[in-house]
């Protein structure tokens, strides 16, 4: 205690540096006074906060700075810490506070973001726009004052721990951390560059023409049975069409001699910049985050229209996401979002419901940028070498000299990666590049809307990839592919790096009617788990097909007539299926159905036949049934019979991975779908039934069965050397569901402790259900561990900061109140502030 009672006499105004001087190496700009009046007048505007049994903050307020000005507030008591670190995880400051160990985040972070173009956009908002930003960040200055005054009781244990002390905010912080942390995360990811890397291993192991065919086969672009949020039955889009959700990105079959060749360190330094701002284990793949469906009133019990969502943004202690409710200047919402986004992501305001999954258009491209040889900070664009632009950042660093950044950037972006052995580098374009702030402004007036064409009016306004979904209390639903996508000229293979000579530029945009979407679909129902949205919208990190854990969804809400206990346990059997045995058990059965009874083969299909597929635990050690088990094994040896003779060994290193879920140092992984080896094995076995044209032999003349029935014997032999003949003895150890302290790109933004329930579910960081009915709309939610974040100098944590976990754990939720009336009802506290 004697540590934090000194800081009561710290100077906590001074040493506050804004992202502004960071980049441009001027002073600090003032803080934000969070109201106060420089004439020292006290303002007489109320903001009320009233928090309900669980903790979640409904603020009410009849100005748009007022209301967001307590939302700053309540997310700075409950998440002070995870703010300030969430904060300089968006702004690329960890490593001056944490040390040399995250100058690459804080590297990765900056070579991606344009601060002054992030103020040139706030500085063109509407006085109404710009005071959601300013009134977030002074609700937030509004509690640091608070807790200067009380250090001992308010401030949060991480600050003592890591000894620095939190710093006032900008509106600038608050829109930089949506870009660092948001749009750099979940939406500027390409495969461009590993596909290339691949094509060009491939072709130099077996020649251009074969070496072509293979990556085809591994890296397809359309997949006519892959399944789509958008119904294909009824028609691919209410608004779009295949060639226009497309972008004008034809994939035709490149030559080697169209496509550069790229060193091995251009590819590790691209594949490390991207791991470090996406945060994720494999940087080629693009975030897979979450599930949704929706619920037409002809489909349910009740009939009434009903959203679930289940956003998969990575388990965190505490939550990435908090609970809000919003009263006032034209918002009457009650919902969840990010820590730290003034846009409310996941919620209802009483007329709709609204949620979203990971987009899947491809807004994003690579580009080969051709350098001088004489000078590489020079580029070749419309028949001459032109300067790049360069910015020069500081990075202080706790305990070591400050760095010196240069940032380049050409015509299309920053430069991401340098192929100094082929006089190249490689820059990352994407359309939402100078339209981040509009995009968080759409989202967020799009929980104003009444119906489902004010909430497209918003969605129009978003260009980063990512779908959103609708239901009403008409009894409407609705999805759409959001995105501004690029019109791509003709002769740009969308699978790799483009060229940057000014030949291969974006002719515009599509209009957003060209956006794929669905209304009221003939089957009822709507779904996703990050599957392809459209028939014809392809993007070049997906290869959607149809082995897709989405199919775990349907099989669940196909049914009619669910009613709202049985749409939200739709969760309970598909967040825990083992999602490679829908496709694989069927084959192995078939394939064992003629051999003899005590066959270990026939009596290892026969317990496959007999399981239901979930991965649950009785003991919370092992899994009950040795079907995954066996499944795991068996995927194992037929990926090796299947293509090890036909990739070069590290290219089949990347194809053993299945997809099951494992506990890193940071925690448990955020999202699991089947891996690439299982859609690869899929199409090889289907033959000529598969929606991928099979023209290489992976099964090298083999009958399928006679390959499913070889994978089998050695999955057994395998699994009998390691467990002994009883097949009830061949058990997977539970993967425990652990809680990190780690943010979404690896920084800690919590203490030490990590709490975990016994068995990974792969559910949403948030699960939120709406139903929609006329008379009186219901929510209910779980965000575990719980609302609040803070941790108080002595080490005792907040009330509401771990009590989600039983309810995450035994799939049950919490009542959401959405009326005045029910908030008062179920009311834990009350106060007002003035601002």
């Amino acid at each position: 205690m004697a540590r934090s009672r000194s800081l009561k006499h710290t100077a906590w105004a001074t040493g506050a540096v804004l992202v502004g001087a960071l980049v441009s190496g001027t002073a600090p700009a003032p803080a934000d006074t969070g109201g106060q009046q420089a004439s020292g007048q006290t303002p007489s505007h109320a903001v009320v906060i009233k928090r309900d049994e669980h903790g979640v903050p409904h603020v009410y307020a009849d100005d748009t700075r007022g209301l967001f000005h307590g939302f700053g507030y309540t997310v700075a008591e409950d998440r002070l810490y995870q703010l300030e670190m969430a904060r300089r995880s968006g702004n690329g400051t960890v490593a001056e506070v944490l040390g040399p160990d995250f100058v690459p985040v804080d590297i990765a972070t900056r070579s991606n973001v344009d601060p002054a173009s992030i103020r040139r956009q706030l500085k063109a908002l509407s006085a109404e726009d710009r005071a959601m930003f300013d009134g977030y960040a002074s609700g937030i200055n509004a509690r640091l004052r608070e807790v200067r005054q009380d250090p001992e009781s308010l401030l949060p244990r991480e600050f003592v721990d890591n000894g620095f002390e939190p710093q006032a905010w900008s509106g600038e912080d608050v829109a930089l951390l949506w870009v660092g942390l948001i749009l750099n995360r979940f939406f500027s990811s390409s495969a461009e560059v590993a596909n290339l890397q691949l094509r060009q291993d491939l072709v130099a192991a077996n020649g251009e023409e074969l070496g072509g065919r293979i990556y085809d086969q591994l890296r397809w672009t359309e997949d006519p049975t892959a399944p789509t949020i958008v119904p294909r039955a009824d028609g691919g889009a209410e608004g779009g069409a295949d060639g226009g959700a497309d972008g004008g990105k034809g994939a035709t079959a490149p030559r080697a001699a169209d496509l550069p060749a790229i060193s091995p360190g251009a590819v590790d330094d691209f594949r490390t910049m991207q791991g470090a701002r996406t945060g994720l284990a494999d940087p080629d793949e693009r975030p897979t985050a979450s599930y949704a469906w929706a619920l037409a009133p002809e489909h349910t019990a009740e009939g009434v229209a009903v959203l679930h969502n289940g956003p998969q943004q990575g388990f965190y202690t505490p939550s990435f996401v908090s609970g809000i409710g919003l009263h006032g200047a034209g918002y009457d919402l009650t919902g969840y979002t990010p820590v730290g986004l003034p846009a409310v992501l996941f919620g209802t305001n009483g007329k709709i419901a609204w949620g979203s999954t990971v987009g899947s258009l491809d807004t994003n491209d690579v580009y080969a940028e051709q350098l001088d040889p004489d000078d590489p900070h020079r580029y070749l664009y419309d028949g001459r070498y032109r300067d790049m632009a360069k910015r020069t950042d500081l990075i202080r660093v706790k305990g070591a000299d400050p760095r010196h950044l240069d940032v380049y950037a050409t015509e299309h972006g920053f430069v991401q990666s340098w192929d100094e052995a082929n006089d190249r580098a490689y820059t990352l374009r994407t359309s939402w590049r100078g339209r981040e702030i509009e995009t968080l402004v759409g989202w967020a007036e799009a929980a104003k809307a009444q119906d489902w064409e004010q909430y497209l009016d918003q969605a129009s306004r978003v260009s980063a990839s990512i779908t959103w979904f609708y239901a009403d209390v008409e009894g409407n639903i609705g999805v759409a592919g959001l995105g501004r996508l690029p019109r791509r000229p003709a002769g740009q293979d969308f699978r790799f790096p483009a060229r940057g000579d000014g030949t291969m530029e974006w002719q515009g945009s599509e209009p957003f009617d060209a956006n794929p979407r669905a209304y009221n679909p003939t089957q009822g129902y709507l779904a996703s788990w990050n599957n392809q949205i459209a028939p014809g919208l392809r993007a070049d990190n997906a290869n959607f097909s149809q082995v897709d854990r989405v199919n775990e969804i349907h099989g669940e809400v196909a049914a009619a007539g669910l009613d709202g206990a049985q749409i939200w346990d739709v969760t309970r059997t598909t967040t825990r299926a083992d999602l490679n045995a829908r496709y694989f058990v069927p084959m192995i059965t078939a394939a064992a159905a003629g051999l003899p009874a005590d066959d270990p083969r026939r009596q290892a299909a026969d317990l496959l036949a007999g399981w239901d597929r979930q991965l649950t635990t009785t003991d919370g050690r092992t899994y009950d049934h040795p079907g995954t088990t066996l499944v795991r094994a068996w995927l194992t040896a037929t990926a090796r019979r299947v293509l090890a003779d036909d990739l070069p060994a590290h290219v089949f290193a990347r194809y053993q991975s299945l997809g099951y879920p494992a506990l890193t140092a940071q925690g448990s992984p955020g999202s699991i779908r089947p891996a690439p080896v299982s859609a690869v094995l899929w199409n090889a076995l289907s033959g000529d039934r598969s929606g991928v044209p099979q023209t290489v032999d992976f099964l090298d003349g083999a009958a399928p069965a006679d390959v499913v029935l070889a994978g089998l014997t050695d999955a057994v032999a395998d699994l009998r050397a390691r467990f002994g003949e009883d097949p009830d003895q061949w058990r997977t150890p539970v993967v425990a569901h652990r809680f990190s302290r780690f943010n979404a790109i690896g920084v800690p933004w919590a203490g030490s402790d990590q709490p975990q329930t016994p068995a990974y579910l792969n559910r949403g960081t948030l699960d939120f259900q709406v139903e929609l009915r006329p008379g009186g709309v219901e929510m209910c939610s779980v965000a575990a561990p719980g609302q609040s974040g803070f941790v108080a100098p002595d080490g005792d944590r907040a009330p509401h900061s771990l009590d989600q976990l039983a309810l995450f754990e035994d799939f049950g939720c919490k009542a959401d109140h959405l009326t005045p009336g029910a908030v008062d009802a179920h009311l834990e506290s009350e106060r007002t502030l003035r601002y």
